[in-house]
C-alpha cells in the first residue's frame, strides 16, 4: 500500500503509517477529510515522521487541520494525537473525553463535512465509527478491516458488543468503508455480512471443540486455528476467550476451575450483559 493516496472521487486522502505488522497489516490508515479546513481521523502511532507526512499532505493541498478525531485509544491510532494537536492547534475528539468529547449520534461538522458518531464497542469499549452520510462512507477504525478480521480480546474486548456493533453498521447505506488498516472496502454490505457470518462460524467451532473434549482457551484455539502463524497465537487465544465469555453470559457453556464445558442439554440461562470499562481497550 502506498503511504499517501489522494482520492478526489472519495473526498478524502489516506496516509498509511509505517507500522506494518501481522495485526496492523500495512500500517494504520490516517484519513485527511475535507477542505480547506480538514478533519484528521486516526492520527496513527507516535511517529514524528508520520506526523510530518500528514502535515505535508495537508499543507500541500492547501488544507488546515481543524479537528482530530480518534476512533479508539489503542496506541496505533491515538499515539500521534498530541503531537499533531501541538503542531496544528486542532482539538482532539474522542469517545467521552479529550478536548471535544464525542457522544453516540453526535454530528461533527467542519467546512461541509458532516460526520455522525456511532459508538461501536467490541474491539474496545471506547470505539467509535464515523459515518459520512453524504458520501456514504464509514470510517470504521478497527470495527472492520481492509483484509482479515479484527482482534476482540477480553477483558476490554467484548464479542457480544462487537456483534451488536456489526449489526448496527450493517443497516447503513454505504458505498465504501475506509478501515483503520488495509485497503478501502468497496463492497461494504457483503463485507459486513461476511464478518458476522465468520464470527458465528467461529462460535460454532468453539462449541464443537468443547464437545470434542477441549477444555481451555489454549486447547480450543489449537483445535480451531489450525496452521496459524505462531505470532498470532496469543490473539487467537484471546478471540476464543471472547467467544467463551459471550457463551458463558448466554448460559450456553459452564466454567469449573478454569475449564469449560458445554451446558448439558444446550439450554440458555442468560446472565445480565457485561458492562466493559470505558476508555482504552486492550492491545491489538
Amino acid at each position: 500500500m502506498r503511504p499517501d493516496r489522494p482520492s478526489p472521487a472519495t473526498g478524502f486522502q489516506t496516509i498509511t503509517a509505517p507500522n506494518a505488522s501481522p495485526l496492523t497489516l500495512e500500517g494504520t490508515n490516517t484519513y485527511l477529510v475535507g477542505a480547506p479546513r480538514a478533519v484528521v481521523i486516526d492520527p496513527g502511532p507516535h511517529d514524528p515522521a508520520h506526523v510530518a507526512r500528514v502535515l505535508r499532505c495537508a499543507r500541500g493541498a492547501g488544507r488546515q487541520v481543524a479537528l482530530i478525531l480518534v476512533t479508539h485509544a489503542h496506541a496505533d491510532h491515538i499515539g500521534a494525537a498530541d503531537h499533531l494537536a501541538r503542531e496544528t492547534g486542532a482539538p482532539v475528539g474522542r469517545w467521552r473525553t479529550g478536548d471535544r468529547p464525542l457522544a453516540d449520534g453526535q454530528a461533527v461538522a467542519v467546512d461541509g463535512v458532516r460526520l455522525r458518531v456511532l459508538h461501536t464497542p467490541g474491539h474496545a469499549p471506547d470505539h467509535v465509527a464515523l459515518y459520512w452520510e453524504e458520501r456514504r462512507t464509514l470510517f470504521s477504525g478497527d470495527l472492520v478491516l481492509g483484509s482479515g478480521t479484527v482482534v476482540v480480546r477480553p477483558p476490554a474486548g467484548s464479542m457480544e458488543a462487537y456483534l451488536r456493533s456489526l449489526d448496527r453498521v450493517a443497516g447503513l447505506d454505504l458505498a465504501v468503508i475506509a478501515p483503520g488498516h488495509g485497503p478501502l472496502i468497496t463492497d461494504p454490505a457483503s463485507r459486513v455480512a461476511a464478518y458476522i457470518a465468520h464470527r458465528r462460524m467461529r462460535e460454532r467451532q468453539v462449541l464443537d471443540a468443547l464437545s470434542r473434549g477441549a477444555r481451555t482457551p489454549e486447547e480450543i484455539a489449537a483445535a480451531v486455528y489450525v496452521d496459524l502463524d505462531p505470532r498470532l497465537r496469543p490473539a487467537a487465544e484471546g478471540q476464543v476467550q471472547a467467544h467463551l465469555v459471550k457463551l458463558l453470559d448466554e448460559g450456553r457453556v459452564l466454567r469449573e476451575d478454569g475449564r469449560y464445558y458445554v451446558r448439558p442439554g444446550g439450554g440458555s440461562r442468560r446472565r445480565p450483559p457485561r458492562q466493559g470499562p470505558e476508555g482504552a481497550g486492550a492491545s491489538r
